[in-house]
This record gives structure tokens, C-alpha cells and sequence, in this order.
């Protein structure tokens, strides 16, 4: 009798340990929790990593033609962040797996990216209209302009991105958030903080390569010529400065600046501003325009962290004298725009939080929300 007693209590025990195990998180154990603490640490990470709820997939998306969607796409009249939230959920993170892919590729994606945000939105807005390879009229476009033409990388990239996109929830995501999505992504990958990413551009109807003639720096133009434009556009000369800093990455094609080795101002001579040994440092990888090798055109990097969004390229302007570009040398030397170069080559840490606001005020440049413009499927392309 007391055997069999004995036994009963032993499966009853044995019972309430094992309904307790499925709560172990939550309960205590009739047996000491570091009995089992041995057995399951090693393997606990592995089983929360599988069993953790993944991101939602995008449902089906409507195809552009519903009414429901278009009233959603054309509801928003201003820039807000999470805009793709129920309607693309996961665009933000499919630019950026993109882009980081991209490069992964080809570090210089990120100037490429930044600097194409920038002639896009300087040129009527931020619509993508750079982005266009021809209009309705037959009028060369942005990106076939003198500020523009060969020297302009990037709309293939777009291509890219918006063609994953596309996959994910067609006619939904435009090219221009797409490009401004893109360009703070590369922002994030060359040191900065994560940057806000506000939705709801539009894709514009037009591209005029004498907009852009009209409303791009060259690189000989003067201080007066650029505070100008930067005025009219809604910056000051700090703001200037600071988005002249993108040239932090990326580089310059040797017959952007060699007229300043070899015949600066039409004299024969280099240019004076620059600093001792930078001419000779240049002309290792520039040789005279008249030369056979000077037709590969090789580029420069504008300082020795292409990739990086920091302050070296002020440091070189301040303490080497080392600049590639006329419109540089004359920020440098102007009274107006000398002490901000000055105090962004001191601080290492106040280029990228100036950079950062100052680029994120220019992505909201003129753009078209709500009702106006459209969702091009294809950047390339109108779709009206």
C-alpha cells in the first residue's frame, strides 16, 4: 500500500513539472530554475531569434488605378515622416538595403547620391525631374545640361532601387521620395546620425536642361554669383558653406580644375592660393590638358576620406591650402563665407549636425504633394 501510494505521488509530481514547463518564463518551477538554466542557455538566444515575430509582409498592394489608393497617395499636402506606414510599409527599408548594397559596390554611391539630390532639388523643386530622359516638347532635359551631362552619376542607382520598389507595391512609391530616401540613407552610410525621412513628394511633369543652367553653381563661379543663387533658393552664407561641405566625399575629374595648374587665369602659371606642394601633389595625377595621358581624365578625391562625412575637407582648406575647386578657394578667402569655413575646420563635430539640418530643409524644396504631379513606374519616364 505504501508503495503504491508512494508511486502515485511520484507521477503526480512528475505531471506538475511538466505542465510548468511550457511557463517557465513566467512561473517559478517546482524544481530550482538553475537546474534547467544549464540546458537551455546555450540555446535560448536561438530559439527566441526563430520564433520572434517577423516585420509584417506588404499585403497585395491595389493597382494604381484604384480609387482608394489614389486618395490616399493624393490626401497629404505636406512632407511627413512614416508616410509609406500603410500603404508601403517597408519602402524605407527597401531603399535601404539598397543602398547599402550599392556601396557595398561602389563606395563613391554616396556622393553620387547626395550630389544628385542636390541638382534635383536646386533645379524647380525636389521632383525628380533630374531623373527624366526626355520630355513630351522634345527639350533637352536636366540631366543632358552643361552643369550636368556626363559628370552627373546616380539615375542608374535610382533605377535600381525604384525597380524593388516597384515589386513591393507598384505605382506606389515615387521617384522622389525614392531619390531623397536614398540620398539620406547615403547620409547615414558616410557617418551621420540616421536622418528623418519625410514622405509625400511628388514626381514633376517637366525637365528643362536650361533650368539647370539657371539654377546650378559652376565650379569657377564667384562668391557673389553663388550667395545669389543660395538666397534665392532660402539659404544664407552658413547654409552655403555647409552644403558645400558634400564635396567631404567623392572626387573631381582632373579638367574641372586643371586650368589651375597649368593656366590659372590665362597666365601659364598655377594658381598662388594654393597651398606648398598641393600643386605638385595634383599634377601627379593631372597632367597638362595638352598631354595624351590627360585624356583619361582621371579624377581627385576631393580629401583623403572620400566616403566619410567629416570636416577634413575644411581642414585642408583652412590649414594646407588644398581646394580643387575655384567656387572652394573663393569660400575660403571671402570675409562673408571665411568663418564658417574656419569654424567647421575647428569642430569636428558641427559639419554633420549642419550638414544633416541644412540638407534636410533642401529636400523639402518646392515639391509637389497631394494632387499635384504624379507616381512615375519608371523614373526615366512621364506616365501622363
Amino acid at each position: 500500500m505504501a508503495t503504491r501510494a508512494f508511486f502515485v505521488a511520484l507521477m503526480i509530481f512528475a505531471y506538475l513539472n511538466l505542465i510548468a514547463i511550457p511557463s517557465y518564463y513566467a512561473q517559478p518551477f517546482l524544481f530550482s530554475r538553475p537546474f534547467l538554466n544549464p540546458i537551455f542557455s546555450g540555446y535560448r538566444g536561438f530559439y527566441d531569434d526563430a520564433n520572434k515575430q517577423q516585420p509584417p509582409l506588404v499585403k497585395p498592394q491595389p493597382k494604381v488605378g484604384n480609387k482608394k489608393l489614389k486618395k490616399s497617395l493624393n490626401n497629404t499636402q505636406e512632407l511627413v515622416e512614416g508616410f509609406y506606414r500603410n500603404i508601403c510599409p517597408n519602402a524605407e527599408q527597401i531603399v535601404a538595403n539598397q543602398v547599402a548594397e550599392i556601396v557595398k559596390i561602389n563606395p563613391g554611391a554616396i556622393a553620387a547620391l547626395i550630389r544628385l539630390q542636390f541638382h534635383d532639388c536646386f533645379v524647380g523643386g525636389c521632383d525628380a525631374s533630374i531623373l527624366l530622359d526626355s520630355v513630351a516638347s522634345g527639350d533637352k532635359v536636366e540631366k543632358l545640361s552643361l552643369t550636368n551631362g556626363q559628370l552627373l552619376k546616380g539615375p542608374n542607382l535610382i533605377d535600381d532601387i525604384k525597380s524593388k520598389l516597384e515589386e513591393e507595391c507598384p505605382g506606389v512609391v515615387s521617384c522622389a521620395d525614392t531619390l531623397a530616401f536614398a540620398a539620406a540613407e547615403s547620409m547615414t552610410l558616410g557617418g551621420l546620425p540616421p536622418q528623418p525621412k519625410l514622405g509625400g513628394r511628388k514626381d514633376g511633369l517637366s525637365s528643362l536642361a536650361t533650368n539647370a543652367e539657371d539654377n546650378l553653381p559652376f565650379p569657377n563661379w564667384s562668391v557673389d554669383q553663388m550667395l545669389k543663387l543660395f538666397k534665392k533658393k532660402g539659404f544664407n552664407a552658413e547654409d552655403m558653406v555647409v552644403l558645400n561641405g558634400a564635396h567631404s566625399v567623392g572626387s573631381a575629374h582632373c579638367n574641372i580644375f586643371s586650368n589651375r595648374l597649368y593656366n590659372y587665369l590665362n597666365t601659364g602659371r598655377s594658381d598662388p592660393s594654393l597651398g606648398l606642394g598641393v600643386v605638385d601633389e595634383l599634377k601627379m595625377v593631372c597632367k597638362a590638358p595638352e598631354t595624351m595621358e590627360a585624356r583619361n581624365n582621371p579624377t581627385v578625391n576631393f580629401d583623403e576620406t572620400p566616403t566619410v562625412l567629416d570636416n577634413l575637407l575644411f581642414k585642408n582648406m583652412v590649414e594646407k591650402k588644398r581646394m580643387l575647386l575655384a567656387t572652394d578657394q573663393a569660400m575660403a578667402d571671402d570675409r562673408r563665407t571665411a568663418m564658417f569655413v574656419r569654424r567647421m575646420a575647428e569642430d569636428p563635430n558641427l559639419f554633420p549636425m549642419k550638414f544633416g539640418e541644412v540638407m534636410s530643409r533642401m529636400s523639402s524644396l518646392g515639391v509637389l504633394t497631394g494632387k499635384q504631379g504624379e507616381v512615375r513606374t519608371t523614373c526615366r519616364s512621364i506616365v501622363l
